[in-house]
């Protein structure tokens, strides 16, 4: 296994993280929430692969565009938590870099949520890329969530975080600061551990990633060379990219991420 396979794996099997993830409901932001209704007319009732599912945020939202919906995640403890959520629901344990499991144009619509597809590294994360365009029907839809090498995640270390934005009154506000606090030495220890994984390249980067403690070792990409990445892997240029506002990004941004909308 590789080492960010492994620092992830291991990062999301806690009690904590599955936790989270398994609280979340509806869309994670604007620009999800934007992307959704931009497709839902065009991909409903129609055949759709979801990536990385996870404890199964996504399959009420997407299971009410067809019924024809299928889902994998490569963490059998995810795909358990979402399988007790939706026992009727086809979820599966499956690596979003091999669909071979599938046949060529078997989806009109393949799906990465919560930038999913930066879990693995460069080579792999093409892979994904590939294996998307592979299993998408002709003008087909790979909509997927990317970490943005421009934006202020990249740049983010332990020892100066960002101080959370304030909410509801003092009590809330001052249980925000003292959680940032109290999280602050185990970040820096995850830090140290996985300084040494860090890559950087043209237009992307391997780097830990400030959510769960800096335990986690995510992909950053600039939007420029996402859309090269997307060509070389087939798909037609000039993808529709939206901010987490759910406003059209056509240049250069320094947002945390962008939501995807490739055709092939």
């Amino acid at each position: 296994m590789k080492e960010q396979d492994a620092t992830n794996q291991g990062s999301w099997a806690g009690q904590g993280p599955l936790r989270h993830l398994a609280s979340l409901q509806g869309f994670t932001d604007e620009g999800e929430r934007a992307a959704y209704w931009r497709i839902a007319d065009e991909v409903r009732n129609q055949p759709i692969l979801d990536l990385g599912v996870g404890p199964g945020r996504t399959i009420s939202l997407l299971r009410s565009l067809s019924k024809s919906y299928v889902a994998i995640d490569y963490l059998p403890g995810m795909v358990e938590v979402a399988r007790k959520k939706y026992p009727f629901v086809d979820v599966n344990v499956g690596d979003a870099r091999d669909l071979s499991r599938f046949a060529d144009g078997s989806f009109a619509l393949v799906v990465f949520s919560y930038s999913g597809i930066d879990a693995v590294d460069h080579e792999d994360r093409r892979r994904v890329l590939r294996e998307a365009y592979r299993v998408l029907r002709p003008n087909g839809i790979f909509w997927f969530s990317t970490l943005n090498l421009e934006g202020r995640a990249p740049r983010e270390r332990p020892w100066s975080p960002i101080w959370p934005a304030r909410r509801g009154g003092r009590l809330p506000y001052a249980a925000d600061i003292l959680q940032l606090v109290r999280g602050i030495p185990r970040g820096l220890i995850n830090y140290v551990r996985l300084r040494n994984l860090r890559q950087h390249g043209d237009g992307w980067a391997v780097a830990p990633f400030s959510s769960h403690s800096y335990s986690l070792l995510v992909h950053y990409t600039s939007l420029p060379h996402q859309r090269a990445e997307l060509e070389l892997a087939g798909f037609k240029p000039d993808p529709e990219v939206l901010d987490p506002d759910g406003n059209r990004v056509h240049g250069a941004s320094e947002v945390d991420f962008f939501n995807i909308i490739a055709r092939k």
